[in-house]
């Protein structure tokens, strides 16, 4: 990051595949949910990843639709590297500091595969520093022969440079 002391701003709710009114107050891209920006879908999304993630069970990413369907309600603690609050509608007495977050994160609900060895999540970033691109990015988790959850693949499904070019 090219600030040290960032503030991030992460949105209580997470983000749902619906459309239009059915997804507010979440941020929309072409009218619907960033998890898959039109004219792509699920299927579409899901064989992306599929070709990207060697070995991904098909059943983490149905579990992923499925839970996404709705949105669910985040809470603390959340722990991060950085300063960040939970905000959403009915944050409107922001301490300043908290007025211009440098990063605002929206997360998917986490799909699982089956056995619980298998996770995939969508994280959304708005950034508001120059160097650090508005992105949205799939990560793919899987559990260590330790117990650990461990980072086993990340595809940048979309970003924007500064000039609001969304490119895939």
């Amino acid at each position: 990051m090219p600030k040290t002391d960032i503030h991030v701003a992460i949105w209580e709710e997470t983000l749902n595949s619906k459309c239009a009114g059915d997804a507010s107050p979440l941020p929309l891209a072409n009218g619907c949910t960033f998890l898959w920006v039109k004219p792509d879908d699920a299927n579409t999304v899901g064989k992306l990843l599929r070709q990207s993630w060697e070995g991904m069970d098909g059943g983490t990413w149905s579990d992923f639709c499925q839970k996404n369907a709705e949105s669910a309600h985040l809470q603390e603690p959340i722990a991060t590297p950085w300063k960040h609050r939970l905000v959403g509608l009915k944050d409107d007495k922001k301490p300043m500091e908290w007025q211009s977050p440098e990063l605002a994160l929206f997360f998917s609900r986490v799909g699982f595969n089956r056995r619980k060895t298998e996770a995939v999540v969508f994280v959304l970033m708005f950034s508001y520093m120059e160097q650090v691109a508005t992105a949205g990015d799939y990560f793919l988790f899987r559990l260590s022969k330790k117990g650990r959850w461990e980072p086993d693949g990340r595809v940048t499904y979309f970003e924007a440079d500064k000039s609001n070019t969304a490119q895939r």
